[in-house]
């Protein structure tokens, strides 16, 4: 199936999922908006840009094309984000400009069932990993695995591009746990279970090779 970005050349590709199904997800969602009085911006306009989308597409920034290595690469590597657990929704935006040119994109996948900070750690390892994983390097991380539930389920970490790589990702982990977890599981505990299908198991060998050759160190060079 071939999904395109109106009034570009951009497309992405997807395999394995029958357009049908897509369709028939995507009714189901726009339904689900409208009970709660929401119109989906290309429900009326599927080829086009809503007017109300249109002064978010900032066309011809410089930081766009800085960027394009970041954001079709992540594209390529999201199906690692199953590594963190039962892999509930991932939401994604772009933030403000960094000094020196490129953009910082942020994403928050939200997951259950995950293994804590070597969960997140093993995620940006994965996404960093030398020969098929992108050229970035971890800058900033604050873990909030430690606290009880409840307090913060999020854990955030910041990886900027190496040496002449422009642009920077933040990735905020969210580990549902205790009551909020609990919620998710009885409201829709058929969902929840197609969701826990998902989630990808990981060797214990991986582990053991990300530490001896993972991902760059964070004292390697980067772009402020």
């Amino acid at each position: 199936m071939l999904l395109r970005v109106p009034d570009t050349s951009t497309s992405v590709t997807l395999l394995g999922l029958d357009p049908d199904e897509w369709l028939r997800a995507v009714d189901a969602q726009d339904r689900r908006l409208g009970a709660y009085g929401m119109t989906p911006c290309h429900r009326d306009r599927p080829a086009q840009w809503h007017p109300a989308e249109r002064p978010y597409r900032r066309p011809g920034r410089r930081g766009t094309a800085a960027s394009a290595w970041l954001t079709s690469g992540l594209l390529r590597r999201a199906g690692v984000i199953r590594t963190l657990g039962a892999p509930l929704a991932v939401t994604g935006w772009l933030g403000h400009h960094e000094r020196g040119g490129g953009e910082r994109w942020i994403i928050d996948p939200t997951f259950a069932e995950g293994s804590g900070a070597t969960g997140h750690r093993r995620l940006m390892a994965l996404l960093a990993a030398p020969d098929w994983g992108l050229p970035l390097a971890t800058v900033d991380e604050h873990c909030s695995c430690h606290l009880p539930p409840g307090y913060s389920d999020q854990c955030t970490t910041v990886a900027a591009g190496l040496a002449d790589r422009r642009g920077v990702l933040e990735v905020r982990a969210i580990q549902r746990r205790g009551e909020r977890l609990k919620r998710i599981q009885e409201y829709r505990p058929a969902t929840f279970a197609a969701q826990q299908q998902l989630a990808l198991s990981v060797p214990a060998w991986v582990d053991r090779w990300l530490e001896r050759s993972g991902s760059p160190a964070a004292k390697a060079p980067v772009l402020a």
